[in-house]
């Protein structure tokens, strides 16, 4: 049974996340930073903004120094005023046996059942705050959390892969990090493109991946804020197509920077790349066989796109500095 929530809240209940991490009742974040954060793509950030802003949750000011922040402190706002900013009113309005045998107008045997169980639902969430999602995202991130006995896979084995590369850079850490962030890291964006296109026409992979979309991509980067811990520092990182579903591989993840020397930074970057392919002709479900080859295929993909953009972004740091 799929007890999910819609698309729109996902993003919803991400953003509020994001904007609680960062609370200190006075700093704004951008837009760019709120998509890289909790990796919403960013040709959506400002409509579910919006939704934030229309329930007063979240106000916006314009300028250099403007974004948007909460309007209230993250143990005042609850799970439940997240939903409904993302959902709607979260009240049972339609009939549970809508397409059942339901003979009456105005009732059917499961409107008490159902009734209950919203009311129920309302109170549990009502009784979460944001600040204990926030926190235990943070657990999360960290690995500190007991994974649940009954995990779900979020995980599209023919869509993600995950991926991880590091590389030394001959140039201190901070410098790798002010050079990161010139222009808001918006750079990184062609290298990622021509990463992507070379590594597949090298794997051979070009029928499962659309040619004009692929030449005609616009790319951006976005670049979360800065988190550091002693010498260690991460910044979370989306690089994707300007516009929404275009066929091209997405990047969601972390970069981190830690100092080898006071000369040389270790730089990682590690999360997930995304493929939305264009050819619907590849090996039939029932096939495993086909189907396991295409999954190795497409992994071995995904570690050379961040491996030759990991190299090139190295080498662009080390030719500047």
């Amino acid at each position: 049974m799929n007890l999910s929530i819609s698309k729109k809240a996902d993003y919803v209940i991400k953003a509020g996340i994001a904007l609680a991490r960062s609370y200190d009742g006075d700093s704004y974040l951008k837009v760019r930073q709120i998509a890289a954060e909790m990796a919403i793509p960013r040709s959506y950030t400002p409509q579910i903004l919006d939704a934030l802003i229309q329930d007063g949750l979240v106000e916006s000011r314009a300028g250099k120094t403007g974004g948007y922040r909460l309007t209230r402190e993250p143990e005042s706002i609850t799970v439940l005023e997240l939903l409904e900013a993302g959902e709607g009113p979260l009240i049972s309005d339609k009939c549970a046996l809508s397409d059942g045998p339901c003979r009456w107008d105005m009732v059917c045997p499961m409107h008490g059942i159902m009734s209950t169980a919203v009311e129920r639902f309302r109170e549990t969430v009502g009784g979460e705050s944001l600040n204990d999602l926030a926190s235990r995202d943070l657990l999360l991130e960290r690995g500190e959390l007991e994974p649940p006995q009954n995990p779900h896979d979020r995980i599209d084995r023919l869509r993600e892969f995950s991926v991880r590369s590091s590389a030394l850079i001959e140039t201190p850490r901070l410098n790798v990090l002010a050079r990161l962030q010139a222009g808001d890291g918006e750079w990184l964006a062609a290298l990622m493109l021509t990463a992507s296109k070379e590594a597949i026409e090298r794997e051979g992979l070009g029928d499962l991946f659309s040619a004009t979309a692929l030449d005609n991509a616009a790319m951006v980067v976005n670049l979360g804020y800065v988190h550091e811990q002693g010498l260690y520092i991460n910044i979370p990182i989306t690089v994707e197509g300007a516009k929404a579903r275009l066929e091209i591989p997405r990047f969601v993840g972390n970069l981190s920077l830690s100092s080898a020397d006071e000369n040389k930074t270790l730089s990682e970057i590690s999360g997930r790349l995304e493929f939305n392919l264009a050819s619907a002709a590849g090996p039939d479900a029932a096939d495993a066989g086909s189907l396991s080859s295409l999954q190795i295929q497409l992994g071995l993909l995904a570690a050379r796109i961040s491996d030759d953009f990991l190299s090139e972004m190295c080498n662009r740091i080390e030719s500047r500095t």
